[in-house]
């Protein structure tokens, strides 16, 4: 026998606090994924978040998603997908996500970096898919050269890197400029957002970037391989912290982006700046991933990751394409550049 299950805010919110009677656990969703969710500014608490399928009494698929304000219209995100592998093929994923679509209406739902079989739900529901020129971009570490390697190229070539290195050790951030770590976005850096962003495919107001900031998801290892998994969301396998940094010259905001650190890696999330101060800001970051001893860099913005090439702190980068599940009815601004995440601020 199928049954669908839906789960609201409210009671998110009270399985987190222990009334001891609520049917979530965490084969469906956890204390960190259902934490973000309820925090959310914009959630409701009647509002369903959670939506499962059960077979014979076990949850065999699940979907989560939460609301965002984007343009000044209410839009929902789905954010979590999963099916078990013994019941892949189905058509559980699409029973799922349609629960909630049907609850919020399609125009109004959107999905981003959707796997194939994603894709083709959204697909079903009228949803265009979007790929964007912009690319993720991932820095790896560089090594020191070795002998061989000066033998190689030259002994003035060989050793070009590593004196680059040596003088970006010095760096903290650019000449001139000063960092200040924020959780919070104040007046200030809210208009110098709303400034530096007219080209951003889905405008963040202040409200969602604190939530994400303050409630970020956990996005762990078994996400890499889904299969291996009944449960592909468990907490706190590996950790990371998210904070805002101001980037600021002669006292005056000229920059400010997002960062989330987890272990040797960092990666810029959102990025605002004024182009005519673009240096200033890149060679701050530059500054920070050596300050942090980041051994790889992420970063969707394709200006700083030319610029962090140039620098020679990294060997190598790789590209992964950016692609969004959207109603056609969605209105996407000229030149648009994707930004961050999608509240999980994870790639």
């Amino acid at each position: 026998m199928i049954e669908v299950k839906t789960y609201t805010n409210s009671q998110l919110s009270q399985w987190l606090d222990g009334d001891g009677k609520s049917e979530l656990n965490e084969t469906i969703i956890t204390p960190t994924r259902a934490r973000a969710i309820a925090h959310n500014p914009y959630a409701k608490p009647d509002d369903p978040a959670v939506a499962t399928v059960v077979d014979h009494g076990e949850t065999v698929a699940f979907t989560a998603l939460f609301p965002d304000l984007i343009g000044g219209e209410p839009c929902y995100w789905f954010s979590t997908l999963w099916c078990h592998p013994a019941h892949q093929g189905k058509g559980y994923p699409l029973i799922a996500i349609g629960t909630l679509m049907e609850h919020y209406t399609p125009a109004r739902c959107l999905d981003s970096w959707g796997a194939d079989e994603t894709i083709g739900i959204f697909k079903y529901f009228g949803h265009q898919t979007y790929f964007f020129p912009q690319y993720k971009h991932t820095l790896a570490t560089l090594n020191h050269p070795t002998l061989k390697q000066i033998a190689s190229y030259g002994l003035k070539r060989g050793w070009q890197p590593l004196r680059k290195r040596r003088e970006l050790d010095k760096l903290s951030v650019a000449p001139g400029c000063t960092i200040q770590y924020v959780n919070h976005i104040d007046s200030e850096t809210a208009g110098f957002i709303r400034r530096h962003s007219e080209h951003d495919l889905l405008p963040r107001q202040a409200q969602m970037l604190d939530w994400i900031m303050q409630y970020p998801f956990q996005h762990t290892a078994p996400l890499l391989d889904r299969t291996a998994s009944t449960n592909p969301f468990p907490d706190c396998v590996s950790t990371y912290w998210i904070s805002g940094v101001k980037v600021i010259q002669n006292n005056k905001l000229i920059g400010f982006y997002i960062i989330r650190q987890a272990d040797s890696e960092l990666s810029i999330k959102y990025l605002y700046y004024p182009q005519d101060l673009a240096a200033a800001t890149f060679g701050t970051i530059a500054g920070h991933i050596i300050q942090l001893q980041a051994k790889s860099f992420t970063t969707r913005n394709k200006e700083l990751s030319d610029y962090i090439n140039r620098l020679g702190i990294f060997s190598k980068a790789t590209t992964a394409n950016i692609s969004y599940s959207l109603p056609p009815s969605f209105p996407l601004p000229q030149n648009a550049i994707p930004q961050g995440g999608d509240g999980d601020a994870f790639v």
